[in-house]
């Protein structure tokens, strides 16, 4: 049994990760493009998206002088698919775009096995996932969010493989697997990510 019991990596993540951001400067604005997708109006809907991230971030520059990363991103993802939808009308050519910015992902995670600290225990640091210091100390530590990290990598590279596989040809049923597909995944990943470290680390305690 761990002593010294840490705060749960459930109710640190709960009480730091930045919500209003990721909701406010990436959800909403996706919403919104895929939304005018579905009424066929990408090019109004997304100037409105478009328009969202540039205020959010603004905001964002102004009151805290912070930048909101996620309204950043999001403002990239959109503009590209404005200019596939309005230049190619391709549904292929779009899921093709969606699968390559799941493979960006994975490489991303997995890139960030081959230093010192990866990618998910970076964040774990950033949002104060609490452990034993005997557990900070030991290998295991890094160990379980290094293998964390190659779960999301792995999964991010295989969902890319399956949105290539498909065979769909309608623009619309293209932007509802673009607005709906990543979120079972990312739910699934977010409770391993949650629930792993902390069964790992116990399993190891008593081999320090």
């Amino acid at each position: 049994m761990i002593d010294e019991k840490p705060q749960s990596t459930w109710q640190v993540f709960r009480h730091n990760f930045p919500w209003k951001d990721v909701i406010v400067g990436f959800l909403i604005p996706k919403v919104i493009f895929l939304y005018g997708l579905n009424q066929k109006m990408p090019f109004l809907w997304g100037g409105i998206a478009v328009a969202w991230c540039v205020v959010v971030f603004l905001i964002g520059q102004a009151r805290t002088h912070k930048t909101n990363i996620f309204a950043i991103l999001a403002l990239v993802l959109i503009l590209v698919r404005i200019v596939v939808v309005i230049a190619q009308r391709d549904p292929r050519t779009y899921l093709f775009l969606v699968a390559l910015d799941e493979f960006i992902f994975g490489v991303i995670f997995l890139v960030s096995l081959f230093f010192s600290r990866s990618i998910i225990e970076i964040f774990a640091d950033v949002v104060g996932v609490r452990a034993p210091e005997k557990i900070i100390r030991s290998k295991y530590y890094s160990k379980a969010w290094r293998i964390v990290t190659a779960v999301w990598g792995v999964t991010y590279l295989l969902f890319a493989l399956l949105l290539v596989l498909l065979n769909v040809n309608d623009l619309k049923i293209v932007g509802k697997i673009d607005m709906f597909a990543w979120l079972p995944v990312l739910v699934v990943l977010f409770i391993f990510t949650i629930v792993f470290p902390q069964w790992y680390w116990k399993n190891n305690y008593t081999n320090l």
